[in-house]
Parts: C-alpha cells; sequence; structure tokens
C-alpha cells in the first residue's frame, strides 16, 4: 500500500529486520482483510454478482411490474396504514417488507428443519440459502439493510402497539440473521456515523486510505469487520462516556453473540449450522458494507479554510436502477436526512447551484457496486462517463483527472500522521 506510511522513517525493529509493534498489527489488519475477501470470493460472489447482473439484464423487467401492481393494492396499503405505521407515507415500504421478510423466515425454516431431520447441510442447500439471502438483483439483502436502516432514523414509524412489543423488527429480530448487531443503527450509526459523517473516529472512518487502492481496501475490511461484530463502536461509547448507546449496543452484542445461537444450538445442535447459516451472513454482510462505503464516501475535498466540501465527500446516484427508497442519494442522507425520498428529487434540484461550483459527487445512471469496483479497479474514464457536470465546462479527461486525484487525497490530518 503506497498511501499509507510510505514515509515512515524505519524503526528500529525495522533495520533488525524485523516488523514493529506498528508494522505487524499492520499486517495483520491487511490479512484480515485478505481473509474477509476470500471468504467473499469461496461463498459470495456467486449469489451477489450473478442474481446482480440477472436482475439488471432481465428479470427486472419481469418482475419489475408485478412488484409494482402488488405494492400499489390498496387493500394492502389500507392495511399498512391503518395497522403497522404511523405515517401513511411508510406504507410504501410494507410489500417489500412483506417479500423480505417471507424469503428470510421460509428460507430460514427450512434449512433448520432440513438440519434436524438428515443431521447436516449438503453444500448446494447452503448456496440455495446464500441465493435466498442475497435474492434476484439483491433484493433481499438490500430489503433487510435499507428497513434496518430506516427503523434507526425512524424511532416513531410503527403503531405503538408494534412499537412497545416487536420494536424495531428488522433491526433487532430479522437483522441478526443479515449479520446485523442489534441496536446497531439506532446507536452506533446514529450517534457515531452520522454525528462524525464519515469523519475522523468514525467506526466507518476511510479518509487516511486511498479508496482506489485494494491493499488499503484489506484495511478497510478490518476496521468494517471490527464494527460489524460490535467491538469498535463499543470502545467508542465507552470512551465519550456514552453510557445509554454502550449498554444498548452491548445488549445487542448478547442478544446476537449468546442468546440468538444459543437457541440455534440447541435446536439444530450443529456447529457447522451456526458458521454456514448465522456466522457467514455477518461476514457477507462486512463485506458488503465495506464496498458501498468506500464509494459513499470515496472522494474528498476541502474549500479555502480546509473543510471538508459535503457535496464531494459524500456521492448522489440519480437514475440508477438499484435504489432504495433514496438509499442512492448518500449526500442528502447525511445533510438532509430528514427529506423523504419522494421528495429528493425536488431536493436535489435545489441543490443544483451548489453542485455546479464545488463539482459535486454526482453520478448518473450507476450502481454503488459498479461505482466501487471502478474506484478500485481505478477505471476512471468508465467512471467519469457516469459523472453528472452541472459547470457544463468539464472534459471527460477533466473528469476522470478530477476523480483521481479526489479518491486518492487523504485527510490533511493522515498526511502529516503518515
Amino acid at each position: 500500500c503506497t498511501s499509507i506510511m510510505s514515509y515512515t522513517p524505519l524503526s528500529e525493529a525495522a533495520k533488525q529486520g524485523r516488523p514493529s509493534p506498528g508494522e505487524l498489527s499492520k499486517r495483520l489488519r491487511w490479512l484480515t482483510g485478505v481473509l474477509l475477501t476470500v471468504n467473499f470470493l469461496i461463498f459470495w460472489a456467486l449469489p451477489i454478482g450473478l442474481q446482480g447482473q440477472g436482475w439488471k439484464v432481465c428479470l427486472q423487467y419481469v418482475f419489475g411490474p408485478v412488484y409494482r401492481f402488488i405494492d400499489r393494492a390498496r387493500p394492502l396499503r389500507w392495511i399498512a396504514n391503518k395497522f403497522v405505521y404511523t405515517e401513511e407515507r411508510f406504507s410504501d415500504f410494507f410489500f417489500q417488507g412483506i417479500l423480505v421478510s417471507a424469503s428470510c423466515l421460509g428460507s430460514l425454516a427450512y434449512v433448520i428443519l432440513y438440519q434436524r431431520e438428515h443431521g447436516e447441510l449438503p453444500m448446494w442447500l447452503i448456496f440455495a440459502y446464500y441465493f435466498a439471502w442475497v435474492g434476484f438483483g439483491g433484493r433481499v439483502m438490500g430489503g433487510a439493510y435499507t428497513f434496518a436502516h430506516k427503523e434507526g432514523h425512524i424511532p416513531h414509524m410503527y403503531r405503538p402497539w408494534i412499537r412497545n412489543t416487536v420494536g424495531n423488527y428488522f433491526e433487532n429480530w430479522i437483522g441478526c440473521f443479515f449479520g446485523n448487531v442489534p441496536y446497531n443503527f439506532t446507536t452506533s450509526h446514529i450517534a457515531i456515523h452520522h454525528k462524525l459523517n464519515a469523519g475522523k473516529g468514525d467506526t466507518f472512518y476511510q479518509w487516511d486510505l486511498d479508496r482506489s487502492s485494494w491493499a488499503d481496501f484489506m484495511l478497510f475490511l478490518h476496521r468494517i469487520f471490527l464494527h460489524t461484530i460490535g467491538i469498535s463502536s463499543l470502545a467508542y461509547f465507552i470512551n465519550m462516556g456514552r453510557t445509554v448507546y454502550f449498554n444498548k449496543l452491548l445488549k445487542g452484542c448478547f442478544i446476537y453473540w449468546i442468546l440468538v445461537p444459543s437457541l440455534l444450538y440447541l435446536v439444530t445442535n450443529s456447529w457447522s449450522f451456526l458458521f454456514f447459516i448465522y456466522l457467514q451472513p455477518l461476514l457477507g454482510m462486512t463485506y458488503f458494507l465495506a464496498f458501498m462505503n468506500f464509494a459513499f464516501h470515496g472522494f474528498v475535498e476541502f474549500d479555502s479554510e480546509g473543510k471538508h466540501i459535503e457535496c464531494v465527500n459524500s456521492t448522489c446516484i440519480i437514475e440508477g436502477q438499484d435504489d432504495y427508497f433514496g438509499e442512492d442519494d448518500h449526500m442528502a442522507h447525511h445533510y438532509a436526512t430528514r427529506v423523504f425520498y419522494t421528495d429528493l428529487v425536488t431536493y436535489q434540484q435545489s441543490k443544483h447551484e451548489e453542485w455546479k461550483k464545488y463539482h459535486a459527487s454526482v453520478f448518473r445512471n450507476i450502481s454503488i457496486v459498479e461505482m466501487a469496483l471502478y474506484l478500485l479497479f481505478k477505471d476512471w474514464k468508465k467512471l467519469a462517463s457516469h459523472y453528472v457536470d452541472y459547470s457544463g465546462t468539464l472534459s471527460q479527461d477533466d473528469i476522470a483527472k478530477m476523480l483521481e486525484v479526489r479518491a486518492k487525497r487523504l485527510d490533511p490530518e493522515d498526511k502529516v500522521a503518515a
């Protein structure tokens, strides 16, 4: 990795041919990232890649119209508005939530019953479970993440009878089987990531890393792994004296790491079941989160006072084919969190002059996964072809160069420390 510690003077340990404690720590973190990458390639690359491309090429044209027809059904939306949500606009989430729940609970019930009857799961069934876990176009995996995310941001989304009994259904129940520690969104996502807006101290911090470097991405994977298992967020809360958040997340860690696996083991009597069905989704989600966030906050630019330019350090995708209720606009998600997804187009139009002035990180007709791939493979021209230049003054070569510089730029504090 040329962007980190490339200017660090040789330590005495290095002069003697052995790594210093800091260098050894970095190697171990890098190795963790490599192991997570190998695991992803073995277990998750095919379910995500094949279904993603299948959806993009043809399946969206087959299932999309059917989904929209059912989603608009008045009886379904009446039930959602009357019994589930506090506001009618939240009814938009209902049908997709039903599909995610049905897929997750149905496939989970099947593998549990199979395990109890046969004593072990064959690999074909494990991979069938992974394909169901991801869903066509990532609709199940993405939906589970999106709804847990929405629950974390909208504490009064559900009617009291749900809020006071079940609580955040996707974040704290279904989420356990999608690699999400309960209360993760209502604690670390809100009180760390959004409080710091991806800045210094965030458990997702990445501006000390070159976002176009696979070697640096390995280090970032280790960082996100510590986040997904809960350790880094717990450390942040205890260091900052945020005991309420610490206790809530600690409760979530107890549920995720002790209670749920204990119950699953009692039911299945199988350690391999816990590894393949319960732990693997956390490893897959770790990679997915790292990949998305490398692109969501992939570019860095500063104003004349040395402050981060908000419309550059968070990305916005317009007219994307993989959007989930506004998740593509990560810029608005950070700096205009209260704007509902149906109002995003109007909000975005109000920002055009600012985007023109700063050459904002706005892209068209691209998925966040594709953006991350173009970043890491340094395909600046392809990335530039999706960039939206509101100034109308930049050539494709100008845009490609600008994106490359911004993707490799580190925070000044990290340059000094390097």
